[in-house]
């Protein structure tokens, strides 16, 4: 049954081959298949580190019965939601519509033509109170598909036209561009920067983060607050205590894996104490350039120490667990460990007793601070009561409270002593395709990583997954052939069935933008223009975004005809505000050009321009719902600051000229102080005899000119030059 998913790029489809079920994988070929058959479509939508997608699979897809009823009434397809993320949204949306809710497994009954008719989650074998059984589902659908089509019929119209009017009312969330701050309309862009950080404190969770259970980490609202940290005024302080709470609760609890490195998908529970153990690769690209700005940018030296830790744990991990020997980096980490008996166990590999904690430290020791956590018992005192009693129960290892920084020594002796136990057991699975849009997110957060904590191995990590995006999934106009990027790749071959979304050519444009910085090297300034320049082909047309540019009709008809883009982060940023940071960062370079060459302002305006309408609905969201669009109010930070800040280079020469240069654009590689500034080149007279003189320039007031590149970084990112001076 399974050959035609058998040798699939995605881990996800070709978990399913052995089954009895006559799966079929996306596309044309399955749907027209419905169609000759005169049967309705089966869509199970997955991924391959989804503990209650290998649940339902045990359950009902193994089970010979089910599978025939599947393989007479439906054309069932399996889709990998990390391969074909336009078809999840699309019937994300479906599903949400019909039960109020969502998640994975996703469970999408249609028409031939691929609207949908009905729709749901996880299916249990045998019914329970308020949940029918899969089976009865199956039955109900082939009865309406029979006796009541022409109901489904007009349900499948019906839905498309609603999700049309949500896509038009989201396109219309673009037609009204950012204000200029500069100008009267924008001059309540600061207060909207208040509002918002006012808001989320009013959401914020004492246990951490911004929302009820489960609680997934934050990354895009992280990603704002440490940017409102850095200005002045209450918003600023208040931001920054945001942002260190969480920042702080994650590193310590049981959602930082802290043998292995690296952070899980969620935790279950308030407390951030019982975690889902699959770890993505999204996640963690995004907290290591998080981590690595709070290591600098927090005052507290304990936290600081904490996030650096954290930072490096995600750089070994990545390096460690997650580097796939062509290049690339795997997306992600099981839920489950497979034992040899074949059975599936959630967190296998991570939990430990008492009991073998004990084995392997010895008895407690008063200079280490552990939790074990079983999700009912209270954090364990430090100390000498670390060990609590119900020695064989499994539980997850945490930190009790942030350790002083003359307690890591033991501690990471600890660590790697319990790493070395964990390393004999069986290991999680790892789905080893290649995301483009998750790994320039990675090669983005590793190159400011490099520049922030001072670790070259951090870039030439990031180099090897450039170098093989570049190589393998970008492929450069030629001839009649447009450029286009390849989302997945597996083994080192692209998928060329799989076009790139629009989060997958703004990341990795970013990726590359902020690589060039952090080398110096302009090689990758030319490949980031290539790439965002096709994203702007793509995905702006007639003024508006679009997340995708393929013309999937199953996609279109399930919209109506429409096409849209979010503005709303998932657990990946919002693909517009991915957009607007790369042409952001873009903007502030390419000023470079009007020294000598007279047409960077010009092409840098034009940027500045796209990004005005990328953001045009933060005021409008700004307020009202701060934690749902992070990542847009973290570029609209930038864009606010920014706009008013100069760099201005004058006189001098050679090299302490080019690195007066380098240093004010490592300051926006970095995204510390107002990224996005301009720079520009001998607008301000220079020193006696033309020596070099540096000015920074903030609403048109400038700082007293210096000569020397210390006094210039802490003019730039006040009390963090150091980071900066390193590079």
């Amino acid at each position: 049954m399974g050959q035609r998913i058998a040798s699939s790029a995605s881990a996800y489809l070709r978990q399913h081959a052995h089954q009895p079920v006559d799966w079929w994988p996306y596309g044309d070929e399955a749907f027209a298949e419905a169609a000759a058959r005169d049967v309705p479509v089966f869509l199970s939508i997955g991924y391959a580190a989804c503990h209650w997608c290998h649940v339902m699979a045990g359950e009902s897809f193994d089970d010979p019965v089910l599978a025939q009823y599947l393989n007479d009434n439906f054309v069932p397809i399996k889709i990998d939601r990390e391969e074909h993320p336009a078809v999840d949204e699309a019937y994300m949306a479906v599903t949400q519509t019909l039960t109020g809710a969502g998640g994975w497994p996703m469970s999408v009954f249609t028409l031939p033509d691929g609207r949908g008719i009905h729709a749901g989650t996880y299916f249990p074998p045998t019914p329970r109170p308020g949940t029918p059984s899969f089976g009865q589902v199956l039955e109900a659908v082939t009865d309406a598909w029979v006796n009541r089509r022409d109901q489904l019929e007009l349900q499948a119209t019906t839905l498309a036209e609603h999700l049309a009017a949500v896509a038009a009312g989201q396109s219309k969330m673009f037609s009204r561009p950012l204000p200029l701050p500069t100008s009267s309309a924008g001059a309540g862009l600061e207060p909207l920067v208040s509002a918002a950080v006012h808001k989320l404190a009013s959401l914020a969770d004492p246990s951490g983060g911004f929302s009820l259970a489960p609680k997934f980490p934050p990354s895009a609202v992280l990603d704002f607050l440490l940017r409102a940290g850095l200005g002045l005024g209450p918003a600023a302080v208040q931001a920054t205590k945001l942002a260190t709470d969480t920042l702080e609760t994650m590193a310590l609890g049981a959602l930082a894996d802290h043998i292995g490195g690296g952070f899980v998908r969620y935790c279950v529970d308030p407390g951030w104490k019982i975690p889902h153990f699959e770890k993505m690769l999204y996640d963690n690209a995004q907290l290591l350039g998080l981590y690595a700005r709070a290591a600098v940018q927090l005052p507290d030296p304990d936290i600081a120490k904490l996030s650096r830790v954290s930072a490096l744990g995600i750089y070994r991990w990545l390096k460690e667990d997650m580097l796939l020997a062509s290049g690339g980096f795997a997306s992600s980490l099981d839920a489950d460990a497979v034992m040899p008996d074949g059975s599936h166990h959630e967190g296998a590999t991570y939990v430990f007793s008492r009991t073998e904690v004990t084995r392997v430290l010895g008895p407690p020791s008063t200079g280490v601070f552990w939790s074990l956590w079983d999700g009912a018992a209270l954090p364990a005192e430090a100390g000498a009561r670390t060990i609590l009693e119900a020695d064989e129960v499994p539980m997850t290892i945490a930190f009790s409270r942030t350790p002083d920084i003359h307690q890591w020594p033991e501690l990471s002796r600890s660590l790697e002593a319990l790493g070395v136990a964990r390393a004999q057991r069986v290991q999680p699975e790892r789905d080893e395709k290649v995301v483009a849009g998750w790994n320039g997110l990675a090669i983005a957060s590793l190159a400011e990583a490099s520049v922030l904590l001072r670790t070259p191995e951090m870039l030439q990590l990031a180099l090897t997954a450039a170098t093989y995006l570049q190589a393998v999934h970008w492929v450069p106009a030629s001839g009649d052939t447009e450029a286009v990027l390849h989302r997945i790749s597996h083994q080192g071959t692209a998928s060329t069935s799989t076009e790139a979304v629009l989060e997958d050519y703004a990341a990795v444009a970013l990726g590359f933008e902020k690589l060039g910085v952090a080398t110096g090297d302009t090689t990758w300034f030319a490949r980031a223009d290539a790439v965002l320049d096709r994203a702007v082909e793509l995905f702006l047309v007639d003024g508006k975004p679009r997340d995708s540019a393929a013309n999937d009709p199953r996609v279109k008809a399930t919209r109506g005809g429409a096409t849209s883009a979010e503005a709303l982060d998932d657990a990946v940023p919002a693909g517009t505000s991915l957009l607007a940071a790369a042409l952001l960062d873009r903007a502030g370079r390419m000023q470079l050009a009007a020294d000598g060459q007279g047409n960077g302002f010009a092409r840098s305006e034009e940027d500045l321009e796209l990004v005005r309408v990328l953001l045009g609905f933060v005021p409008a969201l700004a307020e009202r719902a701060p934690h749902a669009v992070g990542s847009a109010l973290g570029v609209a930070v930038r864009f606010v600051h920014g706009s008013s800040t100069e760099l201005v280079v004058s006189g001098g020469t050679g090299e302490k000229r080019a690195a007066a240069v380098r240093l004010g654009m490592l300051a926006g590689v970095a995204q510390l102080g107002n990224g996005g500034g301009k720079l520009l080149m001998n607008a301000y007279p220079a020193g006696p005899k033309g020596q070099l003189r540096l000015y920074v320039c903030r609403g048109g007031v400038c700082h007293a000119p210096v000569s020397d590149l210390a006094s210039l970084a802490a003019l730039i990112v006040p009390g963090i030059s150091r980071s900066l001076l390193g590079h």
